[in-house]
């Protein structure tokens, strides 16, 4: 994704108490990190100057905390609930009570069309389904053994971003959001991007995320000229042809780069690229690497 976040350099933006986390795993450009909270201990956020470096977080606390914004304004956030560290605004979290919080830390960059697109987001993030989905995943990056290789960190690198980009957009504020053509679709879509690796994730999936029928997301769609199987598909060969053009994941073969797109099989994957009207998976891979 461009830059790599140096950890020892990304925990000074927590203040120098924070600087050594309990935990830290790197997945290309982006972080995972679990630290201890220490009651009344205050984190202190640091805007970071726009130069394109910048790092935003998605934090998740297991104690309830108090968000003290560079406008005066203070917020609390329940145990659980989401806190957005935007990277050009000063921000100070304080813990009520000793415990733990996770961390996602991401290249801003990676999310900043959030802002452009329904508003900057709040500090606080109330508990949703994406926003619990993040929080496992992030739980079981923190405390389940692993064999990293090279193809998982970019899964979970493009997982984490997406996740947080989701949160984000589930979470902007309620007049842009309705002010917005098309706001259901797009949350739509987001859901599509997170799930888009799962193979058994397809149209009755996403129409049970949206709490709707699979009719009520067909018309959806219609309403723009589209059709949600046929975007999943689309974004799924985008992504078959990402691992594809990264030279990083060469090793990769094309029924594995089939499955982790989503696609049942190969087959399934040179049907879809025959749909979208391009040449078989293995010419394209040959013409992305010449």
């Amino acid at each position: 994704m461009g830059i790599v976040i140096d950890a020892r350099t990304a925990m000074r933006l927590l203040g120098e108490r924070h600087e050594h986390p309990l935990v830290a795993r790197r997945y290309r450009s982006v972080l995972a990190t679990q630290h201890a909270l220490e009651a009344a201990a205050p984190w202190t956020w640091s805007a970071q100057p726009a130069d394109g470096d910048e790092v935003a977080v998605m934090l998740i606390a297991a104690v309830p905390l108090t968000i003290l914004g560079s406008d005066g304004e203070t917020k609390e956030a329940p145990a659980g609930s989401l806190c957005f560290l935007h990277p050009h605004r000063d921000t100070k979290v304080v813990a009520a009570g000793s415990g733990t919080a996770m961390c996602a830390w991401v290249p801003w960059y990676a999310v900043d069309e959030i802002q452009s697109g329904v508003g900057a987001p709040s500090d606080v993030v109330a508990s949703s389904v994406l926003g619990r989905g993040l929080q496992a995943f992030l739980t079981s990056l923190l405390t389940q053994p692993s064999d990293p290789t090279v193809y998982t960190d970019y899964l979970v690198e493009r997982l984490i971003v997406e996740m947080v980009f989701s949160v984000l957009v589930e979470a902007a504020p309620r007049v842009a959001v309705e002010g917005r053509k098309g706001s259901g679709i797009d949350r739509a879509r987001s859901l599509m991007l997170v799930r888009r690796g799962e193979r058994d994730f397809d149209v009755a999936a996403l129409a049970r995320d949206m709490h709707m029928s699979v009719r009520q997301l067909q018309r959806l769609f219609a309403a723009e000229g589209s059709a949600p199987a046929e975007e999943l598909r689309r974004i799924r060969v985008e992504l078959a042809r990402e691992l594809m053009g990264d030279a990083d994941y060469a090793p990769l073969g094309i029924a594995e780069i089939a499955e982790h797109s989503g696609f049942a099989d190969a087959a399934g994957l040179r049907r879809a690229f025959s749909l979208a009207g391009l040449p078989s998976p293995r010419i394209v891979r040959r013409a992305v690497r010449a």
